[in-house]
């Protein structure tokens, strides 16, 4: 299962690497073919529209020219007004198609209009005498076009031809072309495509026609932000863009003051574009496909040797030196002959610490060993005392008295049960007590001779005596307990105290209280000693945790345990400088006497 997984790891790594260095070579040459594209339909299109905006331009000039031409065959006539209008009604002059739809003769002499058209057809002799290029025409050879004029639900821009008699100036013929009937407007657009608008423009910015494209109204409005960034360039063409669209504007049609301004869709640039994109989706596509084949041979090719290791490694059982039939690239090989040197780095520190672990356990053993045999000396000590104390007053009285005969065998035997008991403690076994009822009148009769042992040692060890009393009831019931187990715990408990008032001298106390209650009897052994701080308190009652420099902890430990197993319980109360409180509750068990 895991060497499939390796495989699959190696294999989507290899592919994904694979697939995103082609994507990105892809991604770069799909970018700059845009870009190729776009600038190469930019040319075209402004190749388009300079071709179309010349075929417009020769149209217009041939319109105009023409309509000029007829004009100024009229100059013949300006002096008989009656022929004059005559030949103007034999023409197309006033043909509203071909011609103009409005025609008038400004005399300068008399400063009169003589109209040719019918009235509904005319703008005020006003707004033509205020008109800059009518006044230009009065003072020029050439023609001029105006302004557009509002006429109806059509617009008028008038033909300002100068008439001359020789050298003198006798008038101007002003011919109205309707902006919404006049083939020169219909005609002069016709050259354009029905993906591009054009518009023609007078000289002041005002629209005079639109190409004849099938769209909406609203299609071909203009912003006058476009009109004003046209009419701002200087040069005879120029070309600009916004977001949507391209513009080519021709500024000089050799003809009139009038402009054209073209305006192309982006959509028709990007039209290639997007098959182009469409070409290099497939050529990705393909790539996948060949990323896939690729990155799996790859991965086999790689991961052959890689999964041998491993297998190897599972098999085998100890960390050997490892040969491969197929060791593949030089990688695999490093790594083969590193793991062997790990193996055999392994093996000899597995060797080295087998052998430090067999010299530490032998080095436990022998602590253990030493620390069994510290616990039973010490607590052996405990009834030895006694028995040398009563064979030193025997040795001084001249009748021996039976019964202190009879305890120096009582300790002895006591002694030899310890023994037995720290020899199970030492193999990790647990000790059952023998237990019987005592009788605690008796049993407090001989342990206050213990006591009175332990406090001559005591004395003869640090030259004073400390205060040593029992306190008991006058009247005891039995106890059902372990006579030995009780007496080493009540032993360990006053020479623990007796030890801790060695500073107090002559003022040291150490006294043993008991206390009989309906289901218990509570021992209190008390000392005025050094006392033990709160981390001594915590610790205490734990084999080898001490803060005696010549104890080793097994004492209260082996006290602990015994209470543990009368189900009663121990309890240490104790302040630094003021001394320590020890208080033993043991169940009374067996036949409970009322007290």
């Amino acid at each position: 299962m895991e060497t499939k997984k390796m495989m699959r790891s190696y294999f989507f790594q290899i592919t994904a690497v694979l697939f995103i260095l082609i994507c990105l070579v892809i991604a770069a040459l799909a970018f700059t073919a845009d870009r190729v594209t776009i600038s190469r339909v930019e040319q075209q299109t402004e190749k388009q529209s300079e071709n179309s905006v010349e075929v417009s331009s020769n149209a217009l000039r041939d319109s105009i020219g023409n309509l000029h031409e007829e004009i100024m065959g009229l100059q013949l006539n300006v002096d008989n007004m009656n022929e004059l209008e005559r030949v103007v009604r034999e023409t197309n002059l006033l043909d509203i198609d071909t011609g103009f739809k409005s025609f008038f003769y400004y005399d300068l002499k008399t400063k009169k209009f003589t109209w040719f058209s019918s009235e509904d057809r005319r703008i005020r002799n006003s707004k033509i005498l205020e008109d800059d290029d009518f006044l230009q025409a009065l003072t020029s050879t050439d023609f001029h076009m105006s302004k557009r004029y509002p006429l109806q639900s059509d617009y008028l821009t008038y033909m300002y031809v100068p008439v001359r008699n020789g050298s003198e100036r006798v008038g101007i013929f002003g011919g109205g072309l309707s902006l919404m009937n006049s083939l020169v407007f219909r005609n002069s657009l016709e050259s354009f495509d029905d993906e591009t608008m054009a518009y023609l423009f007078n000289s002041k910015g005002e629209p005079l026609a639109t190409s004849r494209n099938l769209v909406t109204d609203k299609e071909r409005v203009l912003t006058q932000s476009v009109v004003d960034r046209a009419f701002q360039t200087v040069e005879p063409y120029d070309i600009f863009s916004t977001n949507k669209d391209m513009y080519y504007f021709a500024r000089d049609l050799k003809v009139t003051d009038w402009k054209i301004l073209v305006r192309t869709p982006r959509s028709v640039f990007y039209e290639p574009v997007y098959t182009t994109r469409q070409q290099y989706l497939v050529i990705a596509a393909l790539t996948l496909v060949l990323s896939l084949i690729v990155g799996y041979l790859m991965s086999r090719q790689l991961t052959a040797p890689l999964l041998e290791l491993v297998q190897k490694i599972e098999k085998s059982t100890t960390p050997q030196p490892i040969e491969l039939e197929r060791s593949g690239s030089n990688e695999v090989k490093t790594l083969v002959s590193a793991y062997n040197e790990y193996a055999q780095r392994m093996e000899n520190a597995r060797v080295e610490q087998l052998s430090q672990q067999q010299a530490m356990l032998h080095q436990e053993k022998l602590a253990s060993l030493g620390q069994l045999a510290a616990g039973i000396a010490h607590e052996i000590r405990n009834p030895l005392t006694p028995v040398k104390m009563t064979l030193q007053l025997l040795t001084e009285q001249e009748n021996n008295s039976p019964e202190m005969l009879a305890l120096a065998l009582s300790e002895l035997d006591r002694a030899n049960a310890m023994i037995e008991t720290m020899l199970d403690l030492s193999k990790g076994g647990g000790e059952v007590l023998k237990m019987s009822m005592i009788d605690m009148n008796e049993f407090m009769k001989k342990f206050k001779f213990i006591m009175e042992a332990e406090a001559r040692l005591h004395a003869e060890t640090y030259a004073e005596a400390a205060d040593c009393k029992i306190y008991t009831p006058a009247h005891m019931p039995n106890l059902y307990a372990s006579e030995n187990g009780l007496s080493q715990i009540l032993s360990n408990c006053v020479r623990n105290a007796l030890q801790a008032v060695q500073s107090r001298g002559a003022d040291g106390i150490c006294h043993l209280h008991l206390h009989v209650y309906t289901n218990q009897f509570v021992f209190i052994v008390q000392d005025n000693g050094v006392g033990m701080t709160e981390p001594q308190l915590e610790t205490i009652g734990q084999a080898f945790k001490t803060s005696k420099a010549d104890g080793n902890g097994l004492g209260l430990y082996m006290s602990s345990r015994i209470v543990r197993e009368h189900n009663g319980k121990i309890e240490f109360d104790s302040k630094v400088g003021v001394g320590t409180t020890v208080q033993i509750h043991l169940p009374r068990g067996g036949d409970q006497d009322e007290v």
